[in-house]
């Protein structure tokens, strides 16, 4: 039986200036969202307890993000500012599978379900610089530094220990976890009309409206390498 949930989910946002040329800002946010797996459950499923997967359970609660940000924007030039953030996320009641022991009347007196046990934090620095468009060119670059740790990456990231009958919540790099990140856009573009200020040929616009966009995207620092499946030609494989 599920038990109705009642969820608050205040935003709480300040932004007020400095200067003339510097603005400070801060938002406190919980955010949270219906269990997005392993809640659909039927009467068959009773019927079969013991010979499939883990089952799931009708009676997960929602999952919580209580998230904070505190920041500063400066101007540089009429057209340019820089922005330095720092930000905490705090993750709850997030879905992990379990063993549920000591349950009489079920082979082996154990199941297989998920729970709501995982959680783990998100805590970073962000630096970005912002170019509006000044004579066709329009950019910006951004850097992040970021950790984050938790018990679990998905649902099935502890099947190794709970398959065994042990619910321990480790503290380990998420899979998305990302020490750095790099982020670059800038953008060259031609005005039409009498805005335009590109090359003409014999007397028209050839490039108007015509522009170049260039994005560049690149991380380090992340946790684990990546594996590979390596299917022979007989069809056997082993994981690299």
């Amino acid at each position: 039986d599920y038990t109705p949930q009642v969820s608050w989910m205040p935003r709480l946002a300040f932004s007020f200036p400095i200067s003339d040329d510097a603005n400070f800002f801060v938002h406190y946010d919980i955010l949270v969202q219906r269990p997005p797996s392993n809640t659909i459950a039927t009467a068959l499923d009773y019927y079969y307890w013991s010979d499939g997967p883990p089952a799931n359970n009708p009676d997960l609660k929602p999952e919580k993000t209580i998230d904070f940000e505190v920041g500063f924007k400066q101007k540089i030039t009429n057209s340019s500012a820089i922005t330095l953030s720092a930000y905490y996320k705090e993750l709850r009641d997030m879905i992990q599978s379990r063993k549920y022991l000591f349950v009489p009347g079920i082979p082996g007196n154990n199941y297989d379900s998920y729970g709501n046990q995982d959680f783990g934090t998100v805590k970073g620095f962000s630096f970005s610089y912002d170019l509006r468009r000044t004579a066709n060119l329009e950019m910006t670059a951004a850097y992040t530094l970021q950790f984050a740790d938790g018990t679990g990456s998905d649902p099935e990231s502890q099947n190794g220990l709970t398959s065994k009958g042990i619910n321990i919540r480790n503290i380990f790099p998420f899979s998305y976890d990302e020490r750095h990140r790099i982020s670059f856009v800038a953008d060259y573009r031609y005005d039409s009309g009498k805005k335009y200020n590109g090359p003409r040929v014999m007397g028209k616009n050839i490039l108007a409206n015509a522009g170049l966009n260039f994005q560049l995207s690149t991380a380090s620092g992340r946790p684990y390498s990546p594996g590979t499946q390596i299917v022979r030609f007989d069809g056997t494989g082993y994981r690299g």
